[in-house]
């Protein structure tokens, strides 16, 4: 496993998407923003981006590397909800 930054990512892989994952990370105003990763594959089309970020799980993430900064809203859990029979 090989730490890098983005822009080492952004240079490698210009306007691409990419599969990442998170290995150091920090919260600022609602945001995670990631400052170390490990590459995973280049994804070849925006189809192809999105099964990947579906399948995600845990520290993994799938961005484009058009973007100067990687970082994603945080979403605060809202809870289960579920159906309850009459």
């Amino acid at each position: 496993m090989r730490m890098m930054k983005w822009t080492e990512i952004r240079e490698l892989y210009p306007n691409q998407w990419v599969k990442l994952r998170i290995l150091k990370s920090h919260e600022r105003e609602g945001y995670l923003y990631i400052d170390d990763i490990e590459f995973i594959k280049i994804i070849s089309n925006d189809r192809d981006a999105t099964r990947e970020l579906v399948g995600s799980k845990d520290d993994s993430l799938v961005y484009h590397t058009s973007h100067e900064i990687i970082r994603t809203k945080l979403i605060k859990n809202l809870g289960l909800f579920r159906r309850i029979p009459s």
